[in-house]
């Protein structure tokens, strides 16, 4: 299994799909008469993000603060933008003495929960904990850069506006490609990623 924790604000919806309008309330009732709602994604966004799912059958976790809706909240978004794939959970949300801890980490407990951790020193050990955890690779797409150190492979940086106001667009998409075309072990073990020009 490979898996996108996902951001949305500033990745799904962004500056320019703001101005032309894209990123409209979007207001539904549920089955017991509740009424909600969500703002729509940006067009072109989710269009690259629907073909990378389909391209490499990734499973989605939101990692987005929307996640605070509860996963239902999401399937239901998901559905309504016809978005790709599956959404299988959502990171906790992790607090310690009042301050928030960085997303990387709340990555890092979903990821353990699951059985799965980085293995630095053994290529053997590392396949050891993805055959028991099922998780073959994952990717971290976010305009935040609360992440790890040891995630910085995994880590797909969209530029936040103003340095880039077109979210999630072909220059991500095709790193998030070439990252999930991988293993776990081929990304940290067989090569140096150089993601300075996120940064």
């Amino acid at each position: 299994m490979k898996i996108i924790f996902l951001d949305i604000d500033g990745v799904l919806n962004c500056e320019s799909a703001y101005r032309n309008g894209e990123c409209q309330y979007q207001e539904w009732i549920w089955e017991d008469g509740r009424k909600d709602h969500y703002q729509r994604f940006c067009v072109r966004s989710k269009e690259l993000l629907n073909k990378l799912i389909d391209e490499t059958g990734a499973k989605i976790v939101i990692s987005s603060t929307w996640r605070m809706s509860g996963i239902e909240f999401m399937k239901k978004v998901w559905e309504l933008e016809k978005m790709s794939g599956e959404i299988i959970g959502i990171t906790p949300s992790i607090r310690a003495n009042g301050i928030d801890i960085p997303r990387g980490i709340e990555i890092k407990f979903y990821l353990n929960e699951m059985g799965f951790t980085h293995i630095n020193w053994s290529e053997e050990e590392q396949q050891k904990r993805m055959d028991e955890s099922g998780v073959d690779n994952y990717i971290i797409i976010d305009d935040d850069s609360d992440m790890l150190y040891g995630q910085r492979n995994h880590f797909v940086h969209v530029l936040p506006s103003p340095r880039n106001i077109d979210g999630f667009n072909q220059h991500y998409y095709e790193i998030a490609k070439a990252m999930l075309d991988k293993s776990c072990i081929e990304l940290n073990y067989t090569e140096v990623v150089d993601n300075t020009e996120n940064i």
